[in-house]
Formats: structure tokens, C-alpha cells, sequence
């Protein structure tokens, strides 16, 4: 698995207030098969957050 470093970010929300803002772009998510209009399960842990497709078939099933 490799590992890559970015950076949180200041976000515009609501009343211009400011929020937390994680970027992810770039060819290296194709690479690991998140293709535009992908759907995905973010799995929200302390300091830890773990992003995967969906898989709809594995979803039906549930």
C-alpha cells in the first residue's frame, strides 16, 4: 500500500466560516481503480479515515 502526505485545508462553509477541506485528486486514484462518478464509503475513525468504492453488487446483497 503506499502512503501519501497532503495537507488539511481551510474550506469556505456556511456564513464564510471556515472548515476542515481534504483535497484528493490526481491520476494516482485512477490508478487505483476510482474512476469519475465512482461512489464511495468513507469509514470515519479518530485520526483516521479510510475511503473505498462501493461495490453496488456487494451492496444489493446486504
Amino acid at each position: 500500500m503506499s502512503k501519501r502526505k497532503l495537507t488539511v485545508y481551510a474550506g469556505s462553509g456556511k456564513d464564510y466560516s471556515y472548515v476542515s477541506q481534504i483535497i484528493l485528486q490526481g491520476k494516482w486514484l485512477e490508478s487505483l481503480g476510482f474512476s469519475i462518478g465512482d461512489k464511495v464509503i468513507v469509514d470515519c475513525q479518530p485520526d483516521r479515515i479510510v475511503i473505498e468504492k462501493e461495490n453496488p453488487l456487494l451492496e444489493e446483497k446486504n
